[in-house]
């Protein structure tokens, strides 16, 4: 995984500019309208994966390949190598200036995230569909490939093999102990440079060739080390994977006792570390190709083409072809760096070489056993374009080889072969300096040198085949061949004051360029050396520099002395200071000299130079303010230069400073997620805002995350990644590990809109070094900041930052502010508050006027100047949050619907970190109803009957509308709608007529009241009106009909009459009571039971139609009876209904009011209840029965 973007990225084609005078792509002019998107040519220019990718994702980081290249021919033309280099950068730079000029117009335009390089012509693009297409609409783009890692090989099975006259099988194979012997050459003044996973520089057979090594035994890694990848704690190399140290040793490894691993033990190494534990990133390898071509110091700053490597080995590939490395070969190749490949490791079959070995301009290489044999891992060619693949054939079998941490393991793969092969050319040109940067002639020697083998199954000849190249790689027939004469030896002594000088920088120019330091007594040797003229400058920080001419003759040695002498200084002091304030531990340096100091407590520095003209790097430890380059120009005695740090910021506007807020604590601790105890969910108390989004829930990770997006479990990685975890705050994002100290808590502090929510990782375990501890903790307020803090920081380099991501990301991992990756950036006590400079938090609670309950779903919107600005819905507890834009103080209109509810209108001035809480009550109405309406009326056909309904209004001043729900005929309403102020009521006369209806039909029916009323807008009432086919009642002893209350009629008693209805029976006599009949409701129903009769024997009922009846009984004594002295049972059409009916004991009192209902269904047009008494008379008041068409 590409854990960081390097901040070298950004720096080194900038600080090109300034060394080399060529352009650079800064500032660039308008440019020509964009053409519209095109379909058609992303389809046609855009790989399958990309294409895939776009379709299923909303962002995707692919590559953008422009259609030109730079010419460099002018740079094989120049006689030097550093001139050559030059050549090359220049043209690049240039060409890659003006061709992505519209195109770089165009993803600035978009906002998109993008990384241009100028090596390759190519840029590096974060975006979504739309903007691919708009990409590969113009002209000038020629393809667009996937951002695919390129996969480091897997491990093969090897074993030690037995030594040959005390060195490795394999180096006595190219017979380089032979070179050493009899040319005396072991590849000094040769350096060669790795692009791996890294090396273990203090490894014993790596140490003393490391071109970073002093004389005092300290190490200088500037412009001798790059970690592209960013893996590397501090700035020293390292390798996490073991690949880079093995390769690395089998070119120049030698411990000096007994372990002669290396075939160029007298050649220098430098290392750009371009792969991770699994892959290559591309971009990491695009990175660490430039770096090679001028490296640069330990910041990225001051690139040095002069120092770039003679020949460079990379032992990396994949097994498809692809050509999207082949400039970045040319420009070596036309730099005068030889370009070592292998070939990979997917044989045995024909055609599958991988590139870049497979490119026409690489010099791969094939594995052999110790056997001579190609091994069957080895690829097999053709090539691109069909070439002879791979060029030659080296050991690459059970190669015993250094491994990290200094010991020694045995490796197998073509990553084997090819150190041989680069080493090689290092005692090629260590023999023949005057080969030295000629790529073409160095290849012939190579071909020519190789020991022929005949294999042509996959195409080729005996001399130059798919299998073996052009052969076995013979080191001592190719420094041979070499055009070793006319070659002299220049030594020296430097002193400096009269004493001896180690570290003296000796240049000569010439016939060729050769660069030495002197050893610690002050003496130096350029053993082989072109014969003719030379200009030797001597030279070293704080000392005149010396220059003189000298002439060296073939074969023999001439002696060129030096005296320095102490330069003139002056001193410089100043104070650095940010938003922050004076800033502490700032690195002051001067660049292009050792001289690095850091301010103190105060912010103050100081520091003496030689006079003359410099810049100053000005890098803090606190990453909210940008590091800075000033130009100074110092002179004898004191002066003043202070500096004002800006503030960083991305594109959101987000900037920090250091605080001295107090460490905050949790008090609620988590319960990471089993099996891996690794995150938990939380759900927070109030949203809060980051990046514009809205969030209430997240994960809390134990690796340092508080993440509110895409949850992601891995390695600590670069900012903005559209891989997880995004939407994310990353106080410390590393790996982290857990004890019974150690816990993950929460808590909340504050008041609104202020409100914070804090997460605290308490005395957490540094993974990767246990002995080391740490406490953080971040805390994220509805305002919209958040803050980093830390305590428990001791000496570790982990501890610091070493290994973390620290900062934010936006949702979807297309912004970020990255506080700082993978190094140095914290001190104990340190709190950092980031603020999103250009917007306001507008947040607040909306709730009912009426009951002071939450509203959930109202819309709040806020407007400038009748502008929208944002619009926001509110969550279920009536709250709501939003992140808006606003700089200078304007004023605000934030307003509040719901449906039913009255607007809310609040106004506010709003300027940047504006946050404003808001608590508004919508005002609405709260009508109720109530009725005198049965929800089942029975009328019969032809009637009409009225109800009232009762509105009422406890809230705001409403309007309502009363209606059935669809329409119905049946029901008139009066007034249908009207309004109702606070306080008011209003009485609605429903009208029921049955006048069209159908006997024997049900009518149903919904009465709707609408009102704005937010709680209850609609309440509805179903209604149901019964017309039966038949009905009567009988008002039982009274000798005149009545009509009820609710407007039923009730018929006089009769004895019965055949096809009537009547009562039977032999002797019943009628009972009257002027007293009131308790339980009875209104007079009509008092009158039903004031009168009755008893003695009856059954009541009949002639002529009805068949059907289901609903039988009603009324009953109340009317005078003094005990119970027990009346009782009776009631039977309908022969069966027993009621039993046991006792009025006095079921009543509980004399007059007091008795019902019974019952149904029963009638199959024969006639329908009897009987009474038969058990004890005493039978008695009874009121009979209804009622055909019941909704009972069937």
């Amino acid at each position: 995984m590409n854990r960081r973007r390097p901040r070298w990225q950004g720096l080194f084609a900038a600080a090109l500019a300034t060394a080399l005078g060529a352009p650079f792509l800064g500032a660039l002019p308008a440019a020509a309208a964009d053409p519209g998107p095109k379909p058609a040519a992303l389809l046609r220019k855009a790989d399958g994966q990309v294409l895939k990718a776009l379709g299923s994702k909303d962002r995707v980081s692919f590559w953008v390949q422009l259609d030109s290249q730079a010419d460099t021919s002018a740079a094989r033309k120049a006689k030097k190598k550093a001139d050559k280099d030059r050549a090359v950068i220049e043209a690049k730079t240039a060409h890659a200036a003006s061709s992505q000029k519209a195109l770089r117009a165009l993803l600035k335009n978009a906002g998109a995230h993008y990384t241009p390089y100028w090596i390759s012509n190519t840029i590096e693009v974060t975006g979504d569909k739309a903007l691919a297409e708009k990409i590969a609409a113009r002209p000038e783009v020629a393809s667009i490939r996937a951002d695919e890692a390129v996969k480091l090989p897997v491990p093969l099975n090897a074993t030690t093999e037995p030594k040959v006259n005390g060195v490795e099988w394999n180096i006595d194979r190219i017979n380089a102990p032979k070179v050493w012997n009899e040319f005396g050459v072991r590849g000094e003044g040769v350096v060669i440079g790795s692009i791996d996973t890294g090396v273990d520089y203090r490894h014993p057979a790596l140490a003393a060739s490391y071109r970073g090594l002093k004389a005092d035994g300290s190490y200088d890694h500037a412009y001798n080390w790059f970690d592209a990848v960013g893996t590397c704690a501090g700035d020293a190399p390292c390798d996490d994977y073991g690949h880079g140290t093995h390769t690395v040793g089998s070119m120049v490894g030698d411990d000096g006792n007994g372990n002669a691993i290396g075939v160029a033990p007298g050649a220098s190494w430098i290392a750009a570390k371009g792969c991770g534990t699994e892959s290559c990133p591309q971009s990491a390898l695009l990175a660490a190709g430039q770096w090679m071509l001028a490296p640069t110091d330990a910041d990225g700053e001051n690139p040095r083409p002069d120092l770039a490597p003679d020949v460079i080995n990379n032992s990396w590939g994949a097994d498809s072809l692809d050509t999207w490395y082949q400039a970045m070969v040319q420009g070596w190749r036309d730099a005068g760096i030889f370009p070592a490949f292998s070939n990979g490791n997917a044989g045995p079959s024909c055609d599958t070489a991988g590139s870049p070995g497979a490119y026409t301009n690489t010099y791969s290489s094939g594995a052999l056993d110790s056997s001579d044999r190609i091994a069957d891992f080895s690829a097999r060619g053709p090539g691109v374009d069909g070439r002879v693949k791979p060029d030659i054939a080296a050991p690459g079998v059970n190669i015993r080889s250094a491994a990290p941490g200094g010991g020694y393991v045995a490796k197998s793969g073509t990553s084997m072969a090819s150190p041989h092969t680069a080493a090689t050319v290092a005692l090629i040109w260590s023999a023949a300096p005057s080969l030295r940067g000629d790529v073409a002639a160095t290849e012939a020697l190579l071909n020519d040198a190789a020991t022929d083998v005949d294999a042509t199954s996959c195409g080729g000849t005996t001399e130059f085949n798919n299998i073996y190249g052009h052969g076995r790689l013979d080191a001592y027939a190719a420094v041979s061949a070499a055009p070793r004469t006319n070659v002299g030896a220049l030594t020296g002594t430097v002193t400096a004051d009269g004493e001896p000088a180690a570290e003296i920088q000796v240049d000569v120019d010439g016939p060729m360029h050769a660069s030495v330091h002197t050893k610690a007594d002050g003496t130096y040797s350029l053993p082989r050396l072109v014969a003719g003229d030379y200009r030797v400058t001597v030279s070293k920080f704080g000392y005149v520099t010396v220059t003189a001419d000298v002439t060296v003759a073939e074969d023999t040695t001439v002696t060129h002395d030096a005296a320095l002498t102490t330069a003139p200084t002056g001193t410089v002091t100043g104070t650095v200071t940010s938003a922050s304030g004076p800033e502490a531990d700032v690195t002051v340096k001067v660049q292009g000299t050792p001289v690095r100091v850091e301010t103190g407590a105060d912010g103050r520095y100081t520091l003496t130079v030689p006079v003359g003209s410099y810049r100053f790097g000005v890098t803090p430890l606190n990453h909210c303010a940008a590091a800075v380059g000033v130009a100074v120009v110092v002179a004898k005695g004191a002066s003043t230069r202070n500096v004002a740090l800006a503030s960083r910021a991305d594109v959101f506007g987000t900037t920090c400073r250091q605080t001295t807020e107090a460490y905050p604590a949790g008090d609620t601790r988590l319960t990471l997620n089993p099996p891996t105890g690794s995150y938990a969910p939380v759900t927070l108390p109030f949203p809060v805002a980051l990046y514009g989004h809205t969030y209430d829930k997240g994960w809390v990770t134990r690796d340092g995350q508080l993440v509110f997006g895409s949850l992601y479990l891995g390695d600590n990685g670069g900012l903005p990644s559209t891989s997880g975890a995004n939407g994310a705050l990353s106080p410390f994002w590393d790996q982290l590990a857990m004890d019974a100290s150690s816990g993950v808590y929460t808590s909340v502090r504050g008041t609104a809109p202020h409100r914070e929510y804090v997460v605290e990782w308490r005395d957490m375990l540094l993974a990767r070094d246990p002995s080391q501890r740490i406490g953080f903790a971040a805390t994220i307020s509805e305002d919209g900041t958040y803050t980093f803090h830390y305590k428990d920081i001791g000496d570790g380099a982990f501890e610091h930052g070493g290994g973390a991501t620290i900062g934010a990301e936006n949702h979807d991992g297309t912004d970020a502010f990255l506080y700082s990756l993978n190094e140095r950036s914290l001190r104990d006590g340190t709190a950092i508050r980031f603020r999103p400079e250009g917007h306001a938090v507008v947040s607040g609670t909306v709730t009912d006027a009426n009951d002071g309950k939450p509203v959930s779903g109202a819309t709040v919107a806020v407007t400038r100047s009748g502008t929208a600005v944002d619009t926001v819905t509110t969550r279920a507890d009536g709250s709501y949050l939003t992140q808006i834009p606003a700089t200078t103080a304007v004023s605000h209109r934030i307003s509040v619907t719901a449906p039913h509810y009255m607007t809310g209108n609040s106004t506010f001035t709003l300027q940047s970190l504006s946050a404003v809480g808001t608590a508004t009550a919508l005002r609405t109405g709260a009508v109720s109803y109530e009725t005198d309406a049965d929800q089942q009326l029975i009328m019969t056909a032809g009637e009409r009957r009225t109800r009232t309904l009762t509105l009422t209004n406890s809230g705001a001043p409403a309007a309502y509308s009363v209606a059935e729900k669809n329409g119905a005929a049946w029901l008139k309403v009066s007034p249908a709608s009207g309004s109702l102020a606070t306080g008011a009521g209003k009485t609605v006369t429903l009208t029921f007529d049955t006048t069209a209806a159908k006997p024997g039909t049900v009518l149903t029916g919904t009465l709707v009241v609408a009102s704005e009323s937010g709680r209850a807008p609609s309440l509805s009432l179903p209604i149901e009106v019964v017309v039966p086919a038949y009905r009567t009642g009988i008002d039982v002893g009274a000798d005149t009909a009545s009509v009820d209350g609710a407007g039923d009629t009730w018929s006089p008693d009769l004895g019965y009459a055949d096809g009537s209805y009547g009562y039977v029976g032999r002797a019943t006599t009628p009972t009257y009571t002027r007293k009131d009949i308790a339980g009875a409701a209104g007079s009509r129903q008092q009158q039903l039971l004031r009168s009755g009769r008893q003695g009856v024997t059954a009541y009949r009922f002639d002529a009805v139609p068949n059907g289901t009846y609903e039988v009603e009984l009324g009953f109340a004594e009317p005078a003094a009876m005990k119970p027990g002295q009346r009782v009776f049972d009631v039977t309908a059409e022969g069966a027993e209904k009621v039993s046991d009916i006792d009025i006095r004991l079921e009543s509980g009192g004399v007059r007091t009011a008795l019902a019974k209902t019952f149904t029963v269904k009638v199959t024969d047009g006639g329908l009897e209840v009987g009474l038969s008494a058990i004890r005493g008379d039978t008695l009874i008041n009121s009979i209804r029965v009622t055909q019941r068409p909704d009972l069937v």
